[in-house]
């Protein structure tokens, strides 16, 4: 993964709930190859486990700084990383700030290299209000000037490739349908890397039996694999939601053997993991994939 998109806040109250809007619309709309989003609600400790060995991430949230509703404010990382004070500290408490230092601290050399704040003012921060017309309209210019920015440095890349890359077959690639991920190197023992493959969001997990590519949606309740765990001990995938847990290399169902992972196809090309999720999801080839264990890589 290249870029991660955070959005942070809180849905039932108001103009808090622009950061995860603007993320809502960007997984819509669609976002080049190599770039996820993560909706961390109001969960800072998310902000800190998801951005592990991403190159540059941004942090959208609303604020109240006395600004005119739905001005931008842009900053980077490090001019808001604020650490918690040293008492009264929990998960719940943990706002993004305090995980940005957190992070900084925790993935040392992993952390990303570049940190962008993207504040967009808020009016009215109620429960049960929905967003204002004016931080709608400033969610909405968020949301175009990320997509502009990433798509132009997709396409030069796409315009100036330094080499074309070959498949271990030797045939030009990328080949239709398949998707970058991350480095091979990005990926680590303990951790899923989260990542989008199109429209469809998915993570690479490191096994024992080596990469291997899932849809980011456990079999037990469908939510986010995301910030799930790896057991290396048992070689056990565990959602943090209800504690399901998962074969790593198979996605086969350890708590309950009915219920698997849908597995993707995975390549390396020249250094980058490369996926090839279904095409169509809820097809009849599609229908009965949560009760079988995914294909192996």
């Amino acid at each position: 993964m290249r870029a991660l998109i955070i959005g942070c806040g809180n849905l039932l109250r108001g103009d808090d709930a622009a950061g995860p809007e603007v993320v809502r619309r960007l997984t819509a709309r669609g976002l080049p190859d190599g770039v996820g989003c993560v909706d961390a609600a109001t969960a800072g400790i998310d902000v800190a486990l998801s951005m592990r060995s991403v190159p540059h991430v941004i942090v959208v949230d609303a604020c109240r700084s006395g600004n005119t509703p739905g001005a931008l404010m842009e900053l980077s990382g490090a001019e808001v990383e604020q650490l918690p004070p040293p008492s009264g500290i929990s998960v719940h408490a943990l706002r993004w700030d305090h995980a940005l230092a957190f992070a900084r601290w925790r993935l040392a050399d992993e952390y990303p290299a570049e940190v962008t704040v993207l504040l967009i003012e808020g009016e009215r921060f109620e429960y049960g209000e929905p967003l204002s017309p004016a931080v709608e309209e400033g969610v909405e210019r968020v949301c175009e000037r990320i997509l502009e920015d990433l798509f132009v440095v997709a396409a030069a890349a796409t315009a100036h490739p330094t080499t074309t890359p070959l498949s271990e077959d030797g045939e030009a690639w990328p080949a239709p349908g398949w998707h970058a991920g991350p480095p091979v190197d990005a990926v680590p023992d303990a951790q899923p890397i989260p990542f989008m493959a199109g429209d469809a969001p998915g993570i690479i997990v490191r096994g024992k039996g080596g990469l291997r590519a899932f849809r980011s949606r456990c079999a037990h309740a469908g939510l986010s694999l995301d910030n799930a765990s790896i057991d290396c001990g048992s070689n056990a995938l565990v959602c943090r939601w209800h504690a399901y847990r998962f074969d790593a290399d198979t996605g086969a169902g350890l708590t309950a053997p009915h219920r698997c992972l849908e597995g993707w196809p995975l390549r390396v090309v020249d250094g980058l993991i490369w996926v090839c999720p279904p095409v169509t999801e809820g097809s009849a080839e599609e229908a009965d994939v949560s009760e079988r264990p995914g294909p192996r890589a």
